[in-house]
């Protein structure tokens, strides 16, 4: 679990109190990671396998050894990345971390069935732990009226709140940045009934 229950409550809590007053239906999403990386971690264990390579070619070492020490080193790493799965992110860049959980992302946004609401007014807030990624996506009717740039602006101090491995607080500030302008410009109506109200996800 990465919320205890109070922060699950808490967080259940604004969302309610915004779809009250909003057209607009809100989850929340969090996981741990965005990928397994499996592939990642064999490209990984074999690029360093040939650093080691190509360094002991500068030893007078027998070609069985030479091929022990191969076997060795790419068993090692392989097995540090399978027991401390954290460890792979420190080999992969930034930008391609991002483009997997942002993957992701999309990928939860249409399984939730956000996009199949009649309002088309649902938003998923979108945290991956591990990459210390926060992605807000957003409906039809919702991108319409709201530019990016605005999200964008609370998506930079969620993340701030992530790194600190503060994700209660930044969901909180997240929903209470938007809510004004949510209700402001998304009223509810008489007729609104917000079928994904109240959600809290984790993955």
């Amino acid at each position: 679990m990465y919320l205890n229950e109070n922060e699950k409550k808490l967080i259940s809590q604004e969302i309610e109190n915004l779809e009250k007053k909003s057209s607009v239906e809100l989850v929340a999403v969090i996981t741990k990671n965005s990928s397994m990386y499996k592939y990642e971690k064999v490209l990984t264990a074999l690029a360093i396998t040939t650093i080691v390579s190509i360094i002991a070619l500068f030893f007078s070492i027998s070609t069985i050894i030479f091929f022990q020490l191969q076997l060795v080193v790419f068993t090692l790493i392989y097995s540090l990345f399978y027991y401390f799965e954290d460890l792979i992110l420190y080999f992969i860049p930034k930008k391609y971390k991002h483009q997997k959980a942002s993957y992701k992302a999309n990928k939860e946004f249409q399984n939730l069935g956000i996009r199949n609401t009649k309002t088309k007014q649902g938003i998923m807030f979108f945290v991956s732990i591990d990459e210390k990624y926060v992605e807000i996506i957003t409906d039809k009717q919702i991108k319409e009226k709201i530019d990016n740039k605005y999200w964008e602006d609370i998506i930079n101090d969620f993340i701030k709140d992530v790194k600190n491995n503060e994700l209660s607080k930044g969901y909180l500030k997240a929903i209470n940045s938007c809510s004004k302008t949510l209700i402001n410009k998304f009223p509810i109506q008489d007729n609104d009934i917000n079928e994904l109200s109240n959600e809290v996800r984790e993955l």
